[in-house]
């Protein structure tokens, strides 16, 4: 019971705190995942916001009338039109609300070889940027943008050396929208100014970099350089296909929940789409999981204990009382009382223990019944032993007799040691247990006709038998002693005879026989200690009481003597046998001599 009890109840505990943390698990992967995808949708409208920007301020000088006039006219010289680009950029700086102006690195060329722009230029010369593919590109598209990553770029002395850059071209119109290129327009930011846009949205620990064709790196939040390009590339390859998504992935020994976004178009590099990708260290998220599995591991684990003491202590209570019981049931003896067992209680051990002192007394009574029916058994054979008188010696002893009356001629004394003799020669046939019914009855008339002698014919016997019926099989002597006892308790003084009638007929297996007597009776008192008897009361004699137990033990307890009286005065005795005929045997447990 008690490993049912772990089977049924622990381990499924056990399963269900797995099951949570990996669900658990799951759910906050993707939690943070949607905080990361959100943040980065913040980001880039950000991105998107300076990218327009960008684009704003390009329009300030390609559809400037006075501009455009002063880079198509030789006569103005290259003083003239910087001062008023210059005045431009002032005028933008003071009514625009961003700092991009400030920040962005301004290049125009006009038709006639000058250069504009909002940095001192240390007679460098940039006109090598004309002949990149991206600004070609932008020529061709006469007035659209064509953005790019150049690094580095600028090489002059004003701190751009080594830096990276995002930068679109566009190429200047005659009449600002329309016309023929008459300049190109480029336009610089750093990638720092990008970077911070990615920062004010991730973690501290995160990483973020914006990405295009096949994985190359446009800029990034890195510092530590935990993610090598190699890596990017690969990370890059295997979502390049999903708008946006999150997944968790180990890169070089370290895990990582990287979270990806690409931003729609218009805002294409090199007509490639940017993909920004968020690195946040597992770790983290793992340190965040295990706060919480280890608290409800705790709850679970004080559950699991609680369970199992408690189905300890109660299969301990369980057993206890059944080890008990099966020590006593080892060690039961019928001489031995049964102590130390609670039969008091109302549950299944108090059922067994009530049950095993039941069983117990049953054991005592049914030893006890088969004591006393062996005891009665000997006292029958004792009795009727001795009844036997040595029938061998006085048998031999009567024939001399009987030779010496035939010789003098006394014939009554001749019949009267005829019947004793018959008495005498079924007597000694005793160790046959059964007779015929026919042997039964003669071995009665020759009882009687003794007494009769004695008595000068003082019973008359009358017996009513169909003559079909004498050969069936019955136990010896089980007549005579009702028909002496018939004699002895039933003679009436005031009669002059005692009439004794023996009957008998077969009903379907059981043969019944009666006999009766026209005597004083029998009393209410006598025929209720005979019941009392056969209900398990102590016998005496060999009346009976001792007939009745014989034939019991011999064929069953479904058979036996009933005795009553009689309204018209004497008794009835019924005698309730089996049908036995010749050759059948008896199945008994006792040997009733």
């Amino acid at each position: 019971m008690f490993l049912l009890i772990v089977i049924c109840v622990v381990l499924p505990l056990s399963a269900a705190s797995i099951y949570v943390e990996k669900s658990m698990e799951s759910v906050l992967q993707s939690k943070i995942s949607d905080r990361i995808l959100q943040n980065l949708s913040r980001s880039e409208r950000e991105i998107v916001n300076m990218l327009q920007n960008m684009a704003m301020l390009s329009n300030t000088f390609v559809l400037d009338e006075e501009l455009l006039k002063r880079m198509q006219d030789a006569s103005y010289t290259e003083f003239e039109n910087v001062r008023y680009f210059d005045q431009i950029m002032d005028k933008r700086i003071v009514t625009s609300t961003d700092n991009l102006a400030d920040s962005a690195r301004i290049l125009i060329f006009d038709p006639f070889g000058r250069v504009y722009s909002n940095w001192s230029l240390n007679y460098q010369d940039y006109a090598y940027l004309l002949e990149m593919e991206w600004v070609k590109e932008a020529r061709e598209a006469k007035g659209y943008m064509s953005w790019s990553m150049f690094s580095p770029v600028y090489t002059s002395g004003t701190g751009g050396q080594g830096k990276n850059y995002v930068s679109l071209a566009r190429a200047v119109l005659e009449q600002g929208t329309v016309g023929e290129p008459v300049g190109m327009l480029i336009l610089s930011i750093e990638q720092s100014s990008f970077s911070s846009l990615l920062k004010a949205y991730i973690g501290l620990e995160d990483e973020a970099f914006v990405c295009i064709r096949e994985g190359e790196m446009l800029f990034s939040t890195s510092q530590q350089n935990r993610i090598s390009r190699e890596q990017l590339k690969e990370v890059y390859r295997q979502v390049e296909q999903e708008a946006f998504g999150s997944r968790k992935q180990k890169l070089g020994g370290e895990e990582y929940l990287i979270s990806y976004y690409t931003i729609p178009e218009p805002w294409l590099f090199d007509d490639e789409p940017m993909k920004v990708f968020i690195f946040t260290n597992y770790k983290e998220v793992l340190n965040d999981i295990k706060t919480l599995t280890d608290r409800m591991k705790a709850v679970i684990l004080a559950a699991v204990i609680l369970v199992v003491v408690l189905a300890y202590v109660s299969v301990k209570m369980l057993v206890r009382p059944m080890g008990l019981l099966t020590e006593k049931m080892k060690e039961y003896t019928l001489e031995q009382e049964i102590t130390g067992i609670d039969t008091a209680r109302r549950d299944e051990i108090g059922h067994l223990n009530r049950a095993f002192v039941r069983m117990s007394d049953n054991i005592r009574n049914l030893f006890a019944k088969l004591n006393q029916e062996s005891r009665e058994k000997e006292q029958y054979r004792y009795e009727s032993l001795r009844a036997q008188l040595n029938p061998h010696f006085l048998f031999n002893t009567l024939t001399s007799i009987r030779w010496m009356a035939m010789i003098r001629g006394a014939d009554n004394i001749v019949d009267s040691i005829d019947a004793l003799a018959s008495v005498l020669k079924y007597s000694l046939s005793y160790r046959d247990e059964e007779a015929t019914l026919k042997e039964e009855l003669e071995n009665i008339r020759s009882f009687i006709y003794i007494h009769n002698l004695r008595y000068q014919d003082q019973c008359v016997l009358k017996i009513d038998i169909m003559e079909e019926m004498e050969d069936l099989k019955v136990m010896k002597f089980i007549l005579q002693p009702i028909v002496e006892n018939s004699i002895i308790h039933g003679m009436d003084k005031a009669k002059k005879e005692l009439n004794i009638l023996v009957y008998g007929y077969t009903e379907e297996d059981c043969l019944l026989l009666f006999v009766e007597d026209d005597g004083i009776g029998i009393t209410k008192e006598a025929v209720e200690n005979f019941s009392s008897a056969r209900s398990g009361g102590k016998m005496t004699g060999i009346g009976l009481k001792n007939v009745d137990a014989c034939i019991r033990m011999t064929y069953g307890e479904s058979y036996g003597l009933t005795i009553e009286g009689m309204k018209t005065g004497g008794t009835c005795v019924t005698y309730r046998l089996p049908v036995r005929k010749g050759g059948a045997e008896v199945e008994k447990d006792y040997d009733c001599g």
